[in-house]
């Protein structure tokens, strides 16, 4: 406490001295209310205290020895659901509530046959990239966050529109700045004049929200008791002149636009290099998000391993972004020529689902990356969904922006559809094409993706009928409804049996209407009726014929 006076003490001086800079005589910056609060902010950075790594680390005599390859080739397996679910569960009972179901890995399963799991890839918007930064040297749009709101305006992003770094009058030098852009629709954004802060360079509306750093995460939370805090971002800051441990900063805000930050320590330290174990902090690549189904906060962060320098990815959380539990390995890459870049995870209909950057150097001298699909149902074992199937896949023509940088950063529901929104550039590849649009000769800039509800993967029957069945169940409510794509000449039918696989008479396959079309939303009936009868945790069972079941779901 007494160390967090002395740097507060010395932070007010340092502004006292701004102060009597910006008011005397002949000063010519002396009205100017950016320049002063540019000044303030210089002198906090100067005033916080050098962050050290500690130099005596736990002793050896406590610890088990780690041999780097065997803990790669642990890490590799990770997102192995096989590997991380060993028991067969066919016959034991799980309870599912009123969410849709989605099919995304082997949980509900007690037998499949004849069937396959498909990703699903969501279409990229026509106006894509739907923002992007002025045509000017290191302007822009590595955009963190997107959130979507009840009220105008609906959808609100913060990106990073600065990537170099800005010699402040005191010597400091840090690096980035945060801006801020609104849209009505999500497509069409616009840069408001907020005219807070400047950035020398940076062209068109001054948007600068906060003039240095990354935000990482943005949370918007309507519930907390101080207004000045509903708003509230981990920034990742980097500076030099003097030396400090980089690392991530706590923000508030009241609207989004005003914020404040204290900069006197970071709450996690960055990784600073090394990439032993332990390691000395968290990397570049780390994000935030809320996680709404255990209310908390979590923390998606990056390792890295020598020797090979190989990247990988940990999940930690945290009540109140101060304190943190320690973060438990989550993914690296299957195959040693490609990494895990970074990854986003979110809630959706009561599990959670997260999309991998998969980083393939070979492929470009820019870090390109595509994208995997993975699930968990607890936020913190999380497995590979479709392994090797791409979410969103590299473009081998090179005649668009995003053909070999695609990174998600938001997952939103908007009406009965999901809209993943991600940033992406160009590199030297779809740079020497001709055939790439003038409009997409950008540098990072936003794209969006749009997928209907539910469909990011599918089991699929062909022409020979598949059969899924459940392990017993014990749910609440009455009607069976599925998210379905039945082609022409093929049927979707279910029947209800015992958890014994005994038939329950009238919910047979020969007594379903079978389901035919496609739909998000499609009722199943049978001869006797649509509702289902009451038996103790009965299993569902599904025929597939040149059909695809996304998701089901009981109410």
């Amino acid at each position: 406490m007494e160390t967090m006076r002395q740097v507060s003490a010395v932070a007010l001086v340092h502004v006292a001295w701004a102060d009597s800079i910006l008011t005397g005589v002949g000063t010519p910056h002396k009205k100017d209310p950016h320049m002063r609060q540019l000044l303030g902010l210089m002198c906090l950075l100067a005033s916080a205290p050098v962050q050290i790594a500690a130099q005596n680390p736990i002793a050896a005599s406590l610890n088990e020895s780690v041999d780097i390859e065997q803990l790669k080739s642990a890490w590799r397996n990770l997102g192995n659901e096989r590997v991380r679910f060993p028991l067969d569960m066919q016959d034991i009972a799980i309870r599912i509530g009123r969410h849709r179901q989605l099919l995304v890995d082997n949980v509900l399963l007690a037998r499949a046959d004849n069937v396959v799991r498909e990703v699903h890839r969501p279409r990229r918007h026509p106006a894509n990239p739907v923002f992007k930064a002025a045509q000017a040297l290191r302007n822009q749009a590595v955009v963190e966050t997107v959130l979507q709101f009840d009220e105008a305006p609906h959808f609100r992003m913060w990106y990073v529109s600065w990537d170099d770094w800005q010699t402040l009058p005191t010597g400091q030098l840090i690096r980035f700045a945060n801006s801020y852009a609104v849209s009505d629709d999500g497509v069409r954004w616009r840069r408001p004049d907020l005219n807070l802060h400047r950035v020398q360079g940076l062209v068109g509306p001054n948007n600068v929200v906060i003039p240095y750093g990354q935000m990482q995460g943005v949370f918007y939370r309507p519930d907390e008791p101080d207004p000045a805090r509903r708003f509230q971002s981990l920034v990742l800051v980097e500076r030099k002149n003097p030396a400090v441990r980089e690392g991530y900063y706590l923000h508030f805000s009241p609207d989004g636009v005003h914020w404040k930050g204290d900069l006197s320590r970071p709450v996690i330290p960055s990784l600073t290099g090394g990439y032993g174990i332990p390691q000395n902090g968290i990397g570049d690549t780390t994000r935030f998000w809320w996680d709404p189904i255990r209310r908390q906060y979590i923390g998606d962060v990056k390792f890295v391993v020598s020797p090979g320098t190989v990247r990988a990815r940990g999940v930690m959380e945290s009540q109140d972004l101060v304190h943190w539990n320690r973060p438990t390995p989550i993914f690296m890459a299957r195959r040693s020529e490609t990494q895990i870049y970074g990854h986003w995870g979110c809630a959706y209909q009561g599990l959670y689902l997260g999309l991998r950057w998969v980083f393939v150097p070979a492929r470009s001298q820019r870090h390109a990356t595509y994208v995997e699909l993975d699930c968990s149902r607890d936020g913190r074992v999380w497995t590979r969904v479709g392994s090797g199937q791409p979410f969103m896949a590299f473009n081998d023509r090179h005649d668009r922006w995003d053909a070999s940088i695609m990174r998600p950063i938001s997952v939103l529901e908007v009406g009965e559809e999901v809209w993943v929104y991600y940033f992406g550039a160009p590199t030297e590849l779809e740079a020497a094409n001709p055939a790439l649009p003038d409009d997409h000769r950008t540098d990072y800039a936003l794209g969006l993706a749009i997928l209907q509800r539910d469909r990011f993967v599918s089991i699929n029957g062909g022409d020979q009928p598949g059969i899924l069945t459940t392990r017993p169940l014990t749910f609440q409510g009455k009607r069976l409804h599925v998210n379905a794509r039945v082609a022409t000449g093929g049927r979707l039918r279910a029947a209800l049996v015992t958890e014994d696989d005994q038939a329950i008479p009238g919910f047979a396959f020969a007594d379903c209407q079978a389901v035919a079309g496609d739909g998000l939303d499609l009722e199943v009936a049978w001869r006797g009726g649509n509702d289902l009868p009451e038996a103790t945790r009965p299993r569902l069972m599904f025929e597939l014929t040149r059909a695809s079941l996304f998701s089901f779901w009981i109410e």
